[in-house]
């Protein structure tokens, strides 16, 4: 009976730890926040402006036990926050990899959380129905402020302002939320949007699957423009200075003014493009689902140098001031001289590369299936 009793007695422990309360509480009101949403801000940055060393130390890894989307972490100075498709929100310590706390939820994440003060808004897509809730985590005072429900699947890119956040649902509905999960507005383009969104002065610009280039006014939600211009598009938009950068499904780089919204340039590559460009202050830098790598001048289009690689990209990559770090769908990150193309490393994983990379007090985020998040330290 001795033996029954303790066999009772773990279970019991096992259950009891399944159902408990989901808690991330920092207990500090210092922290800066770093790296609030996807791309930096809602222009989406993916360039640094350091010379990166080529030298990467294994500082930590862990283990979120629930695969990522295609997106990436979110930081402030001293933890790291992700979420991943079984619904979670995980914290870790950037220094020391130790687990601060986890959020459960029933459900899946698509979108890269958003930080804003000492909150977590994050789109929580229910399993089996067209309904996602908006959740509001207050993560200092380690309590929910906000469960919002939208009959919606929102599964793009979250956006912000001094306003508020901007929501692309699948089926192409735009809401607007005010940062005490207030409606503002809602806007119908009836088209589905599978696009990573971007926003600057106060327009939000984005394509949809129909192949629409589109830009809607943040304070009312009116659409101002419209056009089609290609087949489909799955990637995202990078906006630099006053021109908006995105990638079709037949290969083509569209440069679009951001006033006139009218088309700059079109340079047309080898191979659907299905993430956001990179920019630094002279080029633009993606690959595609063929192997390949480009170099492009952002100015005009001119492809400054293409590459063969043996690599599948799909995940948006980082830039410094002299590389390219980008995840490959086979198993690595790989490590390009950005002046030329030319592999200069890779780190070699266990499962397909899925976010990406993030850039954090000299450290390098990655995450690959499985849940796995690993931090590398630029070596001098």
């Amino acid at each position: 009976m001795g033996f029954l009793r303790k066999i009772f007695l773990i279970i019991s422990a096992l259950i009891l730890a399944g159902c408990a309360k989901s808690l991330i509480q920092t207990g500090s009101s210092a922290a800066e926040v770093v790296h609030p949403l996807f791309g930096k801000n809602s222009e989406r940055k993916f360039y640094y402006d350091f010379i990166s060393s080529d030298s990467l130390k294994l500082i930590w890894t862990a283990d979120a036990f629930g695969s990522f989307n295609n997106s990436s972490v979110v930081a402030n100075d001293s933890l790291i926050f992700i979420a991943d498709l079984a619904g979670r929100v995980h914290v870790f310590n950037i220094e020391t990899g130790k687990q601060k706390g986890v959020l459960k939820t029933k459900g899946a994440i698509f979108s890269t959380p958003l930080l804003y003060k000492f909150r977590i808004y994050y789109p929580l897509v229910k399993e089996g129905k067209k309904l996602t809730e908006l959740i509001v985590y207050d993560y200092y005072a380690g309590k929910d402020l906000y469960i919002i429900e939208i009959e919606d699947l929102i599964t793009n890119q979250i956006l912000n302002d001094e306003e508020g956040i901007y929501l692309l649902a699948e089926d192409g509905t735009i809401y607007k939320y005010s940062y005490e999960a207030k409606l503002i507005w809602t806007t119908e383009t009836n088209q589905k949007i599978h696009f990573v969104p971007a926003l600057k002065q106060n327009k939000i610009f984005f394509g949809n699957d129909a192949g629409e280039f589109i830009v809607v006014d943040t304070r009312a939600g009116k659409i101002i423009f419209r056009e089609k211009v290609t087949s489909h598009f799955f990637s995202g938009a990078t906006i630099d200075n006053d021109l908006c950068y995105l990638g079709d499904d037949e290969g083509q780089i569209f440069a679009f003014d951001i006033k006139s919204y009218q088309i700059k340039f079109i340079t047309k590559t080898d191979g659907r493009i299905l993430m956001n460009t990179a920019v630094d202050d002279k080029n633009i830098y993606f690959g595609n689902m063929k192997r390949m790598l480009y170099c492009i001048d952002k100015r005009d289009g001119r492809i400054v140098w293409d590459k063969k690689t043996k690599g599948y990209f799909n995940s948006t990559p980082v830039v410094t001031k002299n590389r390219i770090i980008i995840p490959n769908n086979f198993k690595s990150i790989m490590i390009f001289d950005k002046n030329d193309g030319n592999p200069v490393t890779q780190i070699e994983l266990d499962n397909r590369a899925k976010l990406s990379p993030v850039i954090v007090r000299n450290k390098l985020i990655i995450g690959y299936d499985e849940g796995i998040i690993a931090v590398y330290e630029f070596v001098d």
